[in-house]
């Protein structure tokens, strides 16, 4: 496969790993130490890591899985809870590594880092936890089920454009290059989103459910959120760093709800020191 360069030089390589639950998609970096492995929010792609990828200083190898339903991984008809996508996780991290890592999650992909740690903290080394969706308000899921319904075939791009969700700080390069990676053609014409809708729409209420016996880690771990999050209550994360002995806790600034986007420099500057402090 051909490597992928992203906007500040680093080189990315698309790859599928074959496990025994679905076929995965995931991009790769070469480097050294801990892998550290991106776990994206529902309803995007791996590849809204490449910002964040691009402006870490890090020389640690990356692994940035996509989920079931999105992007170049399997989309099974059924199977969507929260569990199916830790094992999934799970899988693809003992197939790929053979020492722990440093799990990356943000939203969705934080609620799954915590669970794969409370299941399996023999894989893991530590988690950064940006925006942990953990008990969502049912105002959040309906607003999110509301938009996956509408948007189920767009006109054109800039019908796309206008319907980004969370889109307001992006800058224009993150984006086009989100539409870039997020849009396909429809068979009868104009566009469609590459997730699995009614997937995407299980996971997303899944998120409503009490987690907190599925949460519980022990290790060192970053949690912050969005220092201007509108979506998500800043109580939720408290309550998650709350409940992970000696948890750092950080606010990235200029960001709402998806972090990585919103400012992938400042989410960068914040893994890169806490991966630093590891040793």
């Amino acid at each position: 496969m051909r490597s992928i360069d992203t906007h500040t030089g680093t080189t990315l390589w698309p790859r599928r790993l074959e496990t025994p639950r679905l076929r995965i998609g995931y991009l790769e970096r070469a480097g050294a130490g801990p892998t550290v492995v991106f776990i994206h929010p529902n309803r995007t792609t791996n590849r809204v890591w490449d910002f964040v990828i691009g402006q870490s200083r890090l020389s640690n190898r990356f692994l940035a899985p996509a989920l079931r339903g999105h992007n170049d991984s399997d989309w099974p008809d059924t199977g969507y809870t929260l569990e199916h996508h830790r094992d999934d996780l799970i899988g693809f991290i003992e197939a790929s590594i053979d020492t722990a890592v440093v799990l990356v999650g943000q939203a969705t992909g934080a609620t799954l880092a915590l669970m794969i740690g409370a299941a399996r903290p023999d894989l893991v080394r530590a988690i950064v936890a940006a925006q942990p969706a953990l008990g969502i308000p049912a105002a959040v899921n309906d607003l999110v089920q509301g938009q996956v319904a509408a948007q189920q075939r767009l006109a054109s791009r800039e019908a796309a454009r206008a319907a980004l969700p969370f889109a307001e700080r992006w800058s224009q390069a993150v984006t086009d290059h989100f539409l870039d990676h997020m849009l396909d053609t429809h068979p009868d014409g104009g566009l469609v989103w590459r997730y699995h809708a009614p997937g995407v729409c299980q996971t997303e209420a899944e998120l409503m459910r009490d987690l907190s016996t599925q949460t519980r880690w022990h290790g060192p771990a970053l949690v912050f959120g969005g220092a201007e999050s509108t979506v998500l209550p800043s109580s939720m994360f408290e309550r998650a760093a709350n409940a992970i002995p000696g948890a750092q806790r950080a606010s990235l600034p200029g960001a709402n709800h998806r972090l990585c986007q919103d400012n992938p420099e400042g989410f960068a500057r914040l893994l890169d020191g806490f991966v630093h402090q590891l040793g």
